[in-house]
């Protein structure tokens, strides 16, 4: 995505630049120096003194090499704070923290201290405890998970139930909801019950696409306390956290945590003005395993320290190694050289290595694990702030790098439009699977979008999320980045490109026609848009010259008013919303949502329909008994097509004809 000049500094420099230097075992809670650290992990080194002085070399190495890369990242895009661990040979190599945790007070980070909010990272947790209860025999992952559902049931679709495994791949066949992100964290009713009022439409039949659901990820918690038959929070903390030693981690919504812990919590920030504002916390209630836990970066190094092991750590094992193994195994094969989702985790090559962990994201934070077996590493990576994704993208990358000893090279593009032509049954427009399909907010998520352009016989252009990427053909439907990203086509029983699997595992993107196309929607308003402003302008210019006289003429003029008028207001309504979303803090959803912009772009599409069936009603004057000249005519009648096709997109994107929310 972006360059990083790493800065390599010296050993003193890195050891004293920054706050909270961290590699001593877990369980010594006092922070100790970085010259203690190198000691005590030289006295701790068995083996010839080459050893020693080779794995402090490394360590000395890594720690200059990610000090680098985070002052650079945090100089470009003026980042708050960073909480940093890495993890190898069953070790915590390094723990850092670098900026303020709070601005105001100008308190650090301090890695086994400093609390940050992991977002999504928290489904690990689940997917964990979903493992250990059906190695117990508790738990069937191919079952209909309606058999573990006595309060409410996941509703039929497709002929076909749903099952745990679907779950765990995000692909259940669920469309998205923000309906979660709406809810208080001081919500009384319990997860089930919401869970029930919050179920969103199945749209693909189950297996059959990656869409990932955080409403499925809620599901699948509320399964564990219903088979545990004690409370969710209540089996993370007895079960998991506290034989593994994490206690600085919490499942506890900000509001919810006493003084003390409270404090512990780096302030979340956001961009203005070239400085930073306070950024209030994401409610989520009742949600919370979806993604409402807090941890420390010491304590998610032993999370990490127990994956790598297999299901164990300090000698406690909560999952035997071949269920364990059986958990980062994909339960679908339809691109294995390319990312996807195994149990939960993603599962995404990276330059020959597979790579499993999580990413996570909330209103003020953002967070990145990464696990690599083959070599016994892991990095986990959090900020307190939002507006910015490229320390959690690049820097775990960049320490695998570092690891393997691998060199970014770039890559010269190839263009050959004759040769492109072996490719073009990939091109085209790809739509996120991810989305809403059954309510209004369908169009908020009109323009998630990947478009593909065949450069070659052997690469491609990828658009996505605005940001274009050269690709190389790997073999079959896959594709490689310089950046070491792959993505994958996938095709139905016929041959026919249908879909687009992206680098990160948990999206797919399907393809779309020249209708479904968001594109198409744009067009059609920008027509009627056009329309409307030459039909208002030759309105003006006709009032007192007699031209709607007669009966006929007055009907079709009077019919055309309305369109202009219902038009207009349509689009004051859409810029209304714009403004609205873009100030739109979703900390705030519980109390904001939905926006009342929504409701009143809702009624102003209607009244473009209404206006769309006045018009085609009022053709018949306008042709019969007008007396209007066949170029006003014709305008008429374009300016009734284009208000009935934009009609029918609206209906298709659901701006009209669905529930808001």
């Amino acid at each position: 995505m972006r360059v990083i000049l790493p800065i390599l500094l010296s050993c003193l420099v890195v050891l004293s630049a920054h706050s909270a230097v961290v590699a001593q075992p877990p369980d010594e809670p006092d922070a100790v120096s970085g010259e203690a650290v190198l000691v005590t992990e030289m006295e701790d080194v068995s083996g010839p003194d080459e050893a020693v002085d080779s794995t402090v070399e490394e360590r000395m190495a890594l720690m200059a090499h990610v000090d680098g890369l985070i002052a650079a990242h945090q100089r470009e895009h003026g980042l708050g704070a960073i909480t940093l661990s890495v993890v190898r040979d069953d070790g915590l190599w390094l723990a850092r923290g670098w900026g303020l945790a709070d601005i105001e007070s100008e308190r650090e980070v301090v890695p086994e201290e400093t609390l940050f909010r992991i977002g999504s990272v928290s489904k690990t947790f689940t997917w964990t405890a979903v493992m250990m209860l059906a190695e117990r025999g508790q738990l069937d992952l191919d079952a209909d998970v309606n058999d573990y559902l006595p309060d409410f049931r996941v509703r039929e679709a497709f002929g076909e139930p749903v099952t745990l495994r679907q779950i765990m791949h995000h692909r259940a066949g669920f469309e998205d909801t923000l309906r979660l992100f709406a809810v208080a964290d001081d919500e009384p009713r319990a997860l089930a019950e919401l869970l029930a009022e919050h179920q969103p439409e199945r749209v693909h039949p189950p297996g059959q696409r990656t869409s990932y659901s955080n409403w499925a990820s809620a599901l699948a918690a509320q399964v564990v306390e219903n088979v545990a038959r004690v409370s969710y929070g209540e089996f993370l903390q007895t079960e998991i956290l506290d034989p593994l030693g994490m206690q600085d981690t919490t499942a506890l919504a900000p509001a919810a945590m006493d003084e003390d812990l409270r404090a512990r919590l780096a302030t979340g920030y956001r961009p203005e003005q070239g400085a930073l504002v306070g950024q209030d916390f994401m409610q989520i209630g009742p949600y919370w395993p979806a993604g409402g836990m807090a941890s420390t970066a010491t304590d998610m190094a032993r999370w990490m320290r127990f994956h790598l092991n297999g299901g164990e750590l300090d000698g406690v094992r909560l999952l035997e190694a071949d269920g364990h193994g059986r958990m980062w195994t994909r339960a679908f094969d339809d691109r294995p050289e390319a990312a996807d989702v195994a149990h939960g985790f993603q599962d995404r090559p990276y330059r020959g290595l597979q790579t499993f962990g999580h990413a996570g994201g909330t209103a003020a934070y953002l967070t990145n694990m990464v696990l690599v077996p083959e070599l016994s590493l892991g990095v986990f990576l959090s900020q307190n702030s939002t507006h910015t994704a490229s320390p959690i993208r690049q820097v775990p990358d960049l320490v695998i790098d570092h690891v393997a000893g691998f060199e970014y090279r770039p890559w010269l593009i190839d263009r050959d439009e004759t040769g492109a032509e072996a490719l073009a049954e990939l091109a085209g427009t790809y739509f996120n699977n991810r989305r809403v399909f059954s309510t209004f907010t369908a169009v908020l998520g009109a323009f998630n979008t990947a478009s593909v352009t065949p450069l070659s016989g052997e690469s491609l252009a990828v658009n996505m999320a605005g940001e274009t990427q050269y690709m190389r053909h790997l073999q079959g439907d896959v594709f490689v980045g310089a950046g070491g990203d792959h993505i994958a086509f996938v095709r139905d029983d016929d041959g026919r490109v249908v879909a687009l699997a992206d680098a990160m595992g948990v999206h797919s993107y399907e393809r779309v026609g020249w209708f479904d196309n968001p594109l198409t929607l744009l067009t059609a308003f920008a027509a009627v848009v056009l329309l409307t402003l030459t039909h208002a302008a030759g309105f003006s210019r006709r009032v007192g010259r007699n031209v709607y006289s007669g009966f006929a003429a007055r009907v079709a003029g009077s019919a055309a008013l309305v369109a202009v008028l219902a038009v207009f207001v349509f689009a004051v309504a859409l810029v209304y919303l714009a403004m609205g979303l873009g100030e739109f803090d979703v900390s705030r959803m519980a109390e904001e949502y939905p926006p009342a912009a929504m409701f009143i772009v809702h009624y102003a599409g209607w009244a473009v329909a209404v206006a769309a069936g006045v018009m085609v009603l009022a053709h018949w004057p306008a042709w019969s008994g007008s007396g209007w000249g066949l170029f006003k005519r014709l305008h008429f009648g374009l300016f009734t097509l284009a208000l009935v096709f934009l009609s029918v997109q609206l209906w298709q994107w659901r701006v009209i004809g669905a529930p808001v929310i």
